[in-house]
């Protein structure tokens, strides 16, 4: 029997992949219907997660993933019409194979899940028996800008085939080869016959192609892709190739491949288009050589409903050599080894800076200049592990779309999601973290924010609202932005509910401006919601957003307009491994706080401090921000040597402090160390550090201070 546990991690990861492409093609399918390289790509992904599961002995997930590519087929072949009673059986499927997959992974049995309704529903879609196949739905949500979007290939042929072909082409591939010629490239049709004694047809067939697709793009492979990996041929098979090369170099190329026997090659010529005339403003349509019918390569579907609309698509050339550039430069790492080498990394860093102290101490020169190198080797050598670690948030962003699409089916609402900015980048430990409260954002905007379409439109707004999803660097910090263009929230409802609720008396509103009665949303248990859904109006989200988002050293806070919109905006630190900190002095204890906290740092003496409201503050440039006295916090008897004080001024978000401390040490670089489960509830540390001297420092938890 195949032992498979050795292969369980690979399959796991890999489902995952082909669920999220499987997912993002029918979003795709559900916006472009006629698109026949979507249809190719869902296809080809259920395809390979049968053979995956099959392999691994997961019969269920084998057979359920079957009947789909079984109605999958019939919807290439036009013997079905896309309709939107298929789409929303794939997309179950789709969600029961998730779970399917996640039961596998927990160590339960994948029949937790019952799939039988919905083998029974795509058995019955097959044999005609479900609804009537009614036109491609057109989604609530359209693309902002569909001169962007690419466009199918048209159905009915702009030019000519030639007549001296073995094969007959369809009209897609001939309006990709007249397209095609425009980039100055050709058609080429090859035949390749393999060795009576070849053993290996499919391993040979896979290496043709991979020639192939250094010279150019596969379009079509007789027979396709499928029966090419199953040896489903006899000793040869016909491929269609877009190239800029001449026929000498292909067939080189080809019989390069070992028990290749012969290639027969022979250009194809489409005869120009008929000229005729078409609406100004129309886009001129881009080929996609790279994804019609019977590709044997996997390709990128158009982009998915709710989705940023993407540019044109490349011409050919562009797009392989994009697909070269990134070839076999991958490799798949487990999580644990980049935990483990950052750990290592850490403990280079503290020994550095612990070698550093001993060179200053002993002031031994020779020591000092090595040190000078080492610190340049560990200052590379850290950013090259940073960036080890870093992946785009596109990882979290890609789930999104499916959920705003189910979301809007079950609100009745026409929504657009805008995506930008899905390759910045984030530290794994981030990254992991974000999903929810970015999922709580973006349900509160389509929940509360966009209005309904009627609403919208005597509003004198879009029927379609605009929800946007944006990622970008500031600095050493990266910012998520939420945004949506619908009602906004009102300053004087948020107060009345506050009211209502408890939370603050008629005078304390009173007194907020608009900014700060808008955060009171940010509370545990406020919400305003009218009634309770499964979407919101629990009275909790918002506020599990900002701790959350508080817990990974970051900051969300909002910005709205009434019947204009709202910006959520969430501020998170690029890594939370090694960062920068300031090192300051409690009696004889070291603690650490962020430098990315840090608004500046001041002596005072004792009668620069001011009472109000028996609180203590300092005036600093016309500011009056509130003292916090580190010997009183922390609770540690105190005698001052001297009347100077050393104050740091820090703040969270909108809130400032002055934290005073008896000694200000200096500005550097430390690993964070979690405290483990015996400290979890010291809310004021974030953390500890390891100095040079071996001592531990515990690091300021900042937000929590200041909350």
């Amino acid at each position: 029997m195949l032992e498979t546990n050795q292969y369980m991690d690979m399959f796991l990861d890999e489902s995952h992949e082909h669920l999220q492409s499987l997912n993002d093609g029918l979003l795709g399918l559900e916006d472009n219907a006629e698109d026949l390289s979507i249809l190719n790509e869902i296809f080809r992904n259920a395809h390979t997660l049968k053979g995956m599961s099959a392999t691994m002995g997961y019969n269920k997930i084998a057979e359920l993933t079957h009947e789909m590519e079984d109605v999958l087929d019939m919807l290439r072949k036009e013997q079905l019409k896309v309709n939107g009673d298929i789409i929303d059986t794939l997309f179950k499927c789709i969600d029961s194979l998730e779970q399917m997959i996640n039961n596998v992974a927990n160590g339960d049995p994948e029949d937790l899940v019952d799939v039988s309704g919905l083998v029974a529903k795509l058995t019955a879609i097959m044999k005609g028996d479900n609804a009537a196949p009614a036109p491609a739905p057109t989604t609530a949500a359209q693309p902002a800008q569909p001169a962007q979007t690419a466009q199918p290939a048209p159905s009915t042929p702009t030019a000519k085939a030639p007549t001296d072909l073995p094969v007959e082409l369809s009209d897609t591939e001939i309006n990709i080869i007249a397209e095609a010629e425009k980039s100055a490239m050709h058609g080429v049709y090859l035949k390749v016959t393999l060795t009576e004694s070849c053993l290996l047809k499919s391993a040979r067939s896979y290496m043709v192609m991979n020639a192939l697709d250094e010279l150019g793009e596969v379009i079509r492979t007789i027979p396709v892709a499928e029966e090419l990996e199953q040896e489903q041929f006899d000793h040869s098979f016909e491929v269609i190739l877009i190239t800029h090369a001449d026929l000498d170099p292909i067939k080189e190329a080809v019989m390069g491949v070992s028990e290749v026997e012969s290639v027969e090659a022979q250009s194809i010529k489409v005869a120009a288009p008929q000229p005729a005339p078409e609406p100004a403003p129309a886009p001129q349509p881009t080929p996609q050589p790279s994804q019609p019918a019977n590709a044997p390569g996997p390709s990128k579907s158009s982009a998915p409903v709710n989705a940023q609309p993407k540019p044109a698509p490349q011409p050919a050339q562009a797009q392989a050599a994009a697909k070269k550039s990134h070839a076999g430069q991958s490799v798949r790492v487990d999580i644990e080894k980049l935990d483990t080498l950052m750990n290592l990394m850490g403990e280079l860093v503290i020994n550095k800076v612990r070698l550093e102290q001993i060179g200053q101490t002993h002031r031994l020169s020779e020591l000092t200049e090595t040190l000078e190198q080492m610190d340049r080797v560990t200052t590379d050598l850290q950013n090259i592990v940073m960036k080890v670690r870093m992946v785009p948030v596109s990882q979290v962003f890609n789930r999104f779309p499916r959920m705003v699409r189910d979301v809007t089916k079950e609100l009745n609402k026409e929504i657009n999601l805008t995506i930008e900015g899905e390759d910045t980048e984030l530290d794994r430990t981030v990254i992991d973290e974000i999903g929810d409260p970015i999922m709580h954002l973006l349900r509160n905007s389509l929940d509360h924010g966009i209005e309904m379409p009627d609403e919208r439109e005597a509003k004198g707004k879009p029927r379609i609202g605009e929800v946007g999803l944006i990622a970008r660097h500031e600095g050493n910090n990266v910012v998520i932005m939420v945004t949506d263009d619908g009602k906004g929230i009102n300053p004087d409802v948020i107060r009345r509910k506050a009211v209502e609720k408890g939370l603050f008396t008629q005078d304390e509103v009173d007194n907020m401006d608009d900014a700060d009665a808008v955060r009171i949303v940010f509370l545990p248990g406020f919400s305003t919601a009218e009634k309770i859904s499964d979407i919101s109006g629990r009275g909790v989200g918002m506020d599990v957003v900002k701790s959350k988002i508080e817990s990974l050293s970051g900051h969300v806070d909002v910005e709205t307009r009434v019947n204009e919109g709202s910006v959520f905006k969430i501020k998170l630190p690029l890594t939370l491994a090694i960062i920068q900190a300031m090192l300051v002095q409690v009696q004889n204890e070291m603690y650490a706080i962020p430098l990315a906290s840090i608004d500046s740092t001041l002596s005072i003496q004792p009668s620069d401090i001011s009472t109000v409201q028996n609180n203590e503050v300092i005036v600093l440039r016309g500011e009056i921000i509130p003292i916090i006295r580190m010997e009183e916090t922390l609770m540690v008897p105190h005698v001052r040597d001297t009347s100077e004080l050393f104050v740091v001024v820090v703040h969270a978000g909108d809130s400032k402090a002055g934290i005073v401390v008896d000694k200000l040490i200096g500005q550097q670089e430390i690993v964070i160390k979690t405290l483990g489960n015996l400290f979890m509830g010291l809310k004021m540390f974030s953390g500890a550090t390891v100095l040079g001297d071996g001592r531990v420092a515990l690091i300021l938890d900042v937000a929590s201070m200041l909350n």
